[in-house]
């Protein structure tokens, strides 16, 4: 089983993940982009001086004064985004229980894991959040981009009809959103949202 958290930066899915790893009564493995984050050299990513081949990040302002983070993926950032998917069939095909927290920049991204995974059982779950909330978190985290969750807000669901379920975060605690996750899960056997995706994406 792969249950796969797609949402902004700062939306929350880690939190909501991890929550679930302690209400789930079997190992649950966490995999996703911040793991893989870690990983990338410093000079690959954000402003780096090689972050055009992996991730880069522009910002500019918008027409209200606030920023907005941008993020262009390169050659090296595609390979990453295209090794992904491959990761998390490889724990699945073992056997295990995977969560992702994903942040789905595009289509092409999207249809990868849905043909990579479609030998598996798939929950596609939108973790949705306020702007204004998303900002606040942000600041409060220090770690993160101001601007990033703006950036990404306006196409980060545009696959929302897919959703099997969707968790807003807003007011939401990470344990309650989890709980709601598993939930679905335990009354949902057999999820739709990537077997419709597959027959959009003519696997």
């Amino acid at each position: 089983m792969i249950i796969i958290l797609n949402g902004c930066a700062s939306a929350g899915k880690t939190s909501i993940i991890k929550e679930m790893q302690k209400l789930y009564d079997k190992p649950l493995l966490h995999v996703g982009i911040d793991r893989f984050w870690a990983m990338i050299p410093d000079q690959y990513k954000e402003y780096g001086s090689k972050a055009h081949e992996g991730y880069l990040f522009s910002q500019t302002i918008d027409t209200d004064n606030n920023p907005v983070v941008h993020v262009k993926k390169g050659p090296f950032g595609e390979q990453i985004a295209a090794t992904m998917p491959q990761v998390i069939k490889c724990f699945a095909d073992f056997g295990h229980d995977v969560a992702v927290d994903a942040i789905f920049t595009g289509d092409v991204q999207l249809h990868n894991y849905v043909k990579v995974l479609q030998d598996h059982t798939v929950y596609f779950v939108g973790i949705v959040c306020e702007l204004h909330e998303l900002e606040i978190r942000e600041k409060q985290r220090g770690n993160r981009s101001l601007g990033l969750a703006r950036g990404q807000i306006d196409f980060i669901h545009k696959h929302k009809n897919y959703y099997d379920l969707i968790i807003d975060s807003t007011n939401c605690d990470a344990t309650t959103c989890a709980q709601n996750v598993l939930n679905f899960i335990y009354s949902t056997p057999a999820p739709q949202g990537f077997k419709k995706l597959e027959l959009v994406c003519k696997l």
